[in-house]
């Protein structure tokens, strides 16, 4: 019998994004949260002062927490975030200077049929996004992401102080 255990190995893509597009980004998922939020309040019968906690709630049916780690070495920046259930092909990261962005989405189907005829059918949408202002600027062209067992680790390549000239007058 052969090990099941294989350990699965995969490379992100990673895009360098305009400050315009985060947030851009981050602006849509406000509004998504904010729709959601008031569906909660509507829900309520329209009961005042649980403002603060019909976003949280939105804001929970809608994000799966990321869990995140930044380690800051000399030269570059790691960062290792936990997502679990996600493959490469369902995550978007994106970079500009010191703002990094991880966003995922997957669906999975389960279906059950007994003789040919679907007795059970459910459909499930997770969803992850992450910003975060690193304590440095970064290179995007030099980035590396690897997905390995759920936990993404990035490793993101300093950008060095750029040399000021001085101009002879």
């Amino acid at each position: 019998m052969k090990n099941e255990a294989i350990t699965h190995m995969k490379t992100p893509a990673i895009q360098e994004a305009s400050l315009d597009d985060l947030f851009k980004e981050m602006s849509e998922w406000s509004d998504r949260i904010a729709q959601r939020a008031y569906e909660l309040f509507t829900e309520s019968g329209f009961t005042n002062g649980h403002d603060r906690e019909d976003w949280f709630q939105a804001e929970q049916q809608l994000l799966k927490p990321v869990a995140l780690e930044v380690k800051d070495t000399k030269d570059e920046l790691i960062v290792t975030a936990e997502v679990p259930g996600f493959e490469a092909k369902d995550l978007e990261i994106r970079l500009n200077g010191s703002h990094l962005v991880i966003e995922g989405k997957h669906e999975t189907t389960e279906d059950r049929k007994e003789k040919g005829r679907a007795v059970y059918s459910e459909r499930k949408s997770e969803q992850i996004c992450r910003m975060v202002d690193l304590p440095a600027a970064v290179l995007a062209d030099k980035a590396q992401a690897e997905l390995k067992n759920g936990v993404l680790e990035l490793k993101l390549r300093k950008a060095g102080p750029k040399p000021i000239t001085v101009a002879a007058a």
